[in-house]
């Protein structure tokens, strides 16, 4: 109750920044953008599109026709207009006194005080007749001193073979870029940016354009929408596991027609298992936030974990608890049950906690704080586990040893009536003890035999009178009656029918599958499964698109589709020059022009005809006026100055350079026209490269792309992971060998491990799951609950009698049920999550589902098969080990 307090902090500490929490804390992006943003700032009233990269609030609507084609006719760009306007001047919000009311004239960013709005709408519309002054080549237009960038205004072009120019485009966009550098202010520009979406969203309709839009909250609130979405399904898949956990919680009693047996049966004892992954929750969660941690929306994946891992642990100690002598006292059966499901618990939990631990590791801050978040839990859990679950667990044995009903907890004895018994056909017999026999008043054969079963004392039937309740208690004298023979199975009471399921484990199940034909077929099934495991771990599939971050039906996920045009061709890499070359040097400007050629012949650049630098208009002005080219002051300082101050460009370019005080240039940028930036491969591929351009060249150069936030984390993840998998599996065969007291079935746990794995990543490729920061958290995750499935069954086998078929028969005795038990919860509590369509849940879902079939089938099938290919004599058992 008091760590619940840090939930207090809840909205205080959560973070939603896709930047933040999906790219690498010291990613080459982050000094890159500083770079930019240090040398070019914001000037919100001498603001140019696509001249700052700290812009936090804008909207952005992509445009297209609802016919599929052109949206450079007429009639087309006349509706793009009027949408346009209606957004500039018709939408605002109030102020906080309510006095005012602000649009998009009071909130824009500015370029002395004029609002940018959209003029590439008129010019396309006035094309025809400004078609002599202004050229539409692609993606580089304008005239000679004043470019008109093309690229980020038209999407998927066609041109004109003649000349270049454009003759077609299939989708265009709409800018709005609001105010952010007042706290006041910012809200303001929020507001007006949720307004412009209610309005697309539920007011504006067209019959001849359609549109995708986002502004810059739209990834967080899709995000937070997967959080809303999975908070359902969550309760569902909680109830769906509490009512599993609670029927199985259920014994039957064979002795009376397989009626419940309300003595043994343990509901509350499954409310305590649940509840103990609540308070679990509580605990990690009110301590990180204690103690300051932020989170994020993936955290909230975590609950259903712990639950999984919870009740997989309560089915283990309640199956243990019912190999035990129903005779002993509580603390003996205690004691037994911790001396068995004690080890396998820890080992689930050491893994689990290890395996999150490992992933704290990773330069990925949303995976760090999943990780610390879900090895926080898992550690209360296990902590809960020894102390709350197993207090629960001894004050139900007392309730079951002073024969207490299940749910309401009164005392509950059998009545025999004497009567009834001498209408009997078949004579009955009572054993007296030998000091009573004297008292004997009936013949033995008429009365009921009490003493010949040695499970006599849970029976509710197992105490007689003429009319009265005599507790079999009370009967019982130590000297005369002979010690009770303890037999394993008779004793187990698994749930639903628990002899049953043992019994048919035992004498059939175990014998079928350890037959030479099953045996077989386990060896050509392994193959199989193994050969499709490799073929999708071979072909893998690196990156996060940003539209898998939220539900397919939000809006943001068609904006994400149709930017996809624009990334085909046209978007700009922002190159800069930190330290620039002396200009009136001509072998300084050769050296210059290599670098810039070297970045336009690239595979995801466009050449010559993409790129905008203010160097290459100048020439283009003195080309025209016949100058010489010389290597003067007055050409390179003087000229270049006047001419920076009064050409029809001199905006775009006062934003591109940083003068010295003598009139040199100190530093500048310019842009290169890029394509093919479709997949995440590209951006990764692209990013890498042309920094490697920069590397190589002189004068300092850095270079920056929107896309490059996800490029790092494209870039880290397959490393990441690879790290990761190799520490977990190391740590994982660690905690095998020294909690295994067998080297040999250490081993084989470590291998089971290894082949679980191969198999979730290999299939979760298949199943159109991308490796990325997603579903590294899922491989993660994998990782422990494959030691949980392989090492159960490998331990029960360890502490099992006989030879090796014996022990592999007993160990499916012992631990097959709780392992089926545990799988098959976790797998009907997470189904519901595959009616979510968001790729994060989905990918969790996929990844449960595959770790918890091919575990099972592991545990269950291929391991018990291969443990009969040696002799006992191969594991080196020590004989203190044999529990049961």
């Amino acid at each position: 109750m008091g760590l619940s307090f840090g939930f207090l902090r809840l909205n205080e500490l959560r973070v939603d920044d896709p930047a933040y929490v999906f790219t690498p804390s010291d990613a080459r992006w982050r000094r890159e953008l500083k770079t930019f943003t240090e040398s070019w700032p914001l000037n919100e009233n001498k603001f140019l599109p696509g001249k700052s990269f700290e812009t936090k609030r804008f909207v952005n609507i992509l445009i297209h026709a609802k016919d599929g084609g052109s949206v450079l006719r007429e009639s087309i760009l006349r509706e793009i207009k009027v949408l346009n306007e209606w957004i500039s001047y018709n939408i605002s919000v109030p102020t906080v006194d309510r006095r005012f009311n602000l649009s998009y004239q009071d909130l824009c960013l500015s370029y002395d005080w004029v609002c940018s709005g959209n003029e590439h709408i008129e010019m396309l519309l006035q094309r025809h007749k400004v078609g002599q002054f202004i050229d539409l080549s692609y993606p580089r237009g304008g005239n000679k001193d004043t470019p008109v960038y093309l690229g980020t205004v038209l999407g998927d072009i066609t041109l004109f073979s003649e000349n270049n120019t454009v003759s077609d485009a299939k989708i265009t966009q709409l800018f709005y870029f609001l105010k952010q550098q007042q706290k006041l202010v910012e809200g303001y520009s929020s507001d007006f940016s949720y307004a412009v979406e209610h309005f697309l969203q539920d007011v504006y309709s067209s019959e001849l354009i359609a549109f995708s839009f986002a502004h810059y909250q739209s990834l967080e609130d899709g995000l937070d929408e997967n959080a809303k979405t999975f908070l359902p399904n969550f309760v569902v898949s909680f109830v769906v596991l509490a009512a599993y956990a609670l029927f199985t919680s259920f014994c039957l009693r064979r002795s009376s027609g397989n009626r419940i047996d309300w003595i043994r049966s343990k509901p509350w004892l499954a409310c305590a298992g649940m509840s103990t992954t609540i308070l679990s929750i509580l605990s990690a969660f009110g301590l990180l936030m204690l103690l300051g941690v932020n989170y994020n929306v993936i955290n909230t994946i975590i609950p259903f974990l712990i639950i999984a891992i919870g009740i997989d642990d309560m089915f283990i100690m309640n199956a243990c608890w019912e190999q035990t002598d129903d005779r002993m006292s509580v603390p003996e059966r205690l004691s037994k049950t911790l001396a068995h499901a004690g080890v396998a618990v820890t080992i689930t939990n050491v893994t689990d906690i290890m395996s999150f631990a490992i992933g704290c590791i990773t330069n990925l801050p949303g995976i760090q704080l999943f990780c610390l978040y879900a090895c926080v839990s898992v550690l209360f859990s296990y902590l809960y586990q020894l102390t709350y679950f197993c207090g629960a667990m001894a004050i139900l044995g007392d309730v079951e040893k002073e024969k207490r009903h299940c749910i309401f907890f009164y005392k509950t004895v059998g009545v025999v009536n004497i009567a009834e018994m001498n209408k009997s056909q078949k004579p009955l017999e009572v054993k007296f003890p030998n000091n009573m026999r004297k008292f004997q008043r009936t013949r033995s054969k008429d009365l009921p035999q009490l003493y010949e079963s040695t499970s006599s004392a849970s029976s509710s039937d197992n105490s007689f009178s003429s009319q009265k309740t005599l507790p079999i208690d009370e009967l019982h004298w130590k000297e005369d009656i002979p010690p009770p023979t303890y037999d394993a199975t008779s004793a187990t009471t698994a749930h639903k029918e628990p002899d049953r399921i043992v019994k048919f484990i035992g004498s059939s199940y175990g014998p079928f599958i350890l037959s030479n034909p099953m045996k077989c077929f386990a060896a050509l099934t392994f193959s199989a499964y193994l050969a499709g495991a490799l073929y999708g771990c071979a072909n893998f599939r690196e990156g996060l698109n940003p539209g898998n971050l939220v539900t397919n039906d939000h809006y943001i996920a068609k904006y994400f589709e149709d930017i996809k045009s624009f990334w085909k061709k046209g978007p700009q890499l922002h190159v800069g020059v930190m330290n620039a070359p002396n200009l009136t040097d001509h072998f300084e400007r050769e050296r210059l022009f290599k670098v810039i050629s070297a970045f336009e012949n690239t595979k995801y650049t466009m050449g010559r005809e993409g790129t905008v630098f203010f160097l290459f208009e100048y020439l283009n002005y003195l080309d025209q006026l016949n100058v010489e080219i010389e290597d003067t002051d007055r050409l390179w300082k003087q000229k270049l100055k006047s001419w920076l101050k009064y050409t029809g460009g001199s905006a775009q370019w006062e934003k591109d350079i940083i003068m010295n005080k003598d009139g040199s240039v100190e530093a500048f940028r310019f842009e290169i026209a890029m394509k093919h930036l479709v997949e995440p491969n590209d951006h990764k591929n692209a990013a890498r490269i042309l920094r490697e351009i920069a590397d190589q060249q002189p004068f300092n150069v850095v270079v920056y792309h929107e896309s490059f936030p996800f490029a790092d984390q494209y870039l880290i993840i397959l490393p990441a992971t690879i790290q990761n998998i190799i520490i977990s599996l190391a740590c994982m065969g660690a905690v095998s060998i020294l909690m295994v007291p067998s080297l040999p079935s250490g081993v084989i746990i470590f291998f089971a491990i290894v082949s679980i794995n191969v198999g979730v990543f290999g299939y979760m490729t298949l199943w159109g799951v991308n490796l990325d920061a997603v579903s590294m958290i899922s491989i993660i995750m994998s990782i422990g609950f494959a030691v949980d499935l392989s090492a159960h069954i490998i331990y029960a086998f360890v502490t099992s009698h006989g030879d090796t078929r014996q022990r592999v028969i007993g160990a499916l005795e012992v631990l097959g049920w709780p392992i089926f038990q545990g799988a098959s919860s976790t797998i009907a509590g997470i189904s519901i999550l595959y009616t979510v369509d968001a790729y994060i849940i989905l990918t969790f879902f996929k990844t449960i589902w595959l770790t918890m079939v091919i575990g099972a089938i592991h545990g269950l099938f291929f391991i018990p098969v291969f443990l009969t290919l040696f002799p006992v004599g191969f594991f080196r058992i020590p004989k203190v080990v044999e529990l049961h």
